[in-house]
């Protein structure tokens, strides 16, 4: 008799995480101009991300860019 094989729901979570830090985390060298230390996260579901997120970011990217290749940095975005 064979073994069942694996669902992917079964081995994978139903959420993506990402996790960013921005600052110097040690503290050992504060810069005056921007003297915080900050860690974020987002936790999607990923049916979520897939359907809403990414093309919404894509949309973005398109109607201000022309592209989708852009790469969205937090110094490029304070400017």
């Amino acid at each position: 008799m064979a073994a069942e094989p694996v669902r992917a729901e079964k081995l994978f979570s139903r959420y993506v995480v990402y996790v960013d830090e921005s600052g110097d985390h040690g503290l050992e060298r504060i810069d005056p101009n921007y003297p915080v230390f900050t860690l974020a996260f987002c936790i999607f579901n990923k049916n979520h991300y897939a359907q809403r997120v990414v093309p919404s970011i894509e949309a973005f990217k398109f109607k201000h860019f022309g592209h989708d290749l852009v790469v969205l940095h937090e110094t490029d975005i304070r400017k």
